[in-house]
């Protein structure tokens, strides 16, 4: 079965993508690979600090959270899309890229993390714009 990899983080621009990648599953029969990625917080500091991390299985359960409410606010359990959601961890831009290798499309919106965030990690849309190796569709908010 033919699959569609969308990216989502709980913003506006994760759920206009989400909701475009699922009309086009439907549309095309295809399977919805949802992905929202956790990875341990990096802290920028001038001073060296000790912090404990989180608990691995806390950061697994807030990704598939911020997936679950989108699917939640779209009602996709009651559509035909068949989709399964996948919390890897990593740096959101790699693990699509790396999900989507042999997927027939790939889906992500144009914003989401904001403009400090995206100053120090990069965007996401960018990174797999340069990176992936399957059509990348990029879905900007409505105006």
């Amino acid at each position: 079965m033919a699959n569609i990899v969308v990216g989502v983080d709980g913003s506006d621009s994760s759920r206009h993508a989400l909701e475009w990648a699922a009309a086009e599953a439907a549309l095309r029969g295809s399977r919805l690979d949802i992905v929202s990625t956790w990875e341990f917080p990096m802290l920028i500091a001038s001073e060296v600090m000790w912090a404990t991390p989180p608990e691995s299985s806390m950061l697994v359960a807030a990704a598939a959270e911020r997936a679950q409410r989108l699917i939640d606010e779209m009602h996709l359990s009651d559509t035909n899309v068949s989709f399964a959601v996948i919390t890897p961890e990593g740096r959101s831009g790699a693990e699509l890229v790396r999900l989507s290798t042999d997927a027939d499309m790939l889906v992500v919106g144009s914003r989401g993390a904001g403009s400090a965030r995206e100053l120090l990690l990069g965007s996401v849309s960018n990174y797999c714009v340069h990176h992936a190796t399957c059509p990348i569709v990029i879905i900007r908010p409505p105006a």
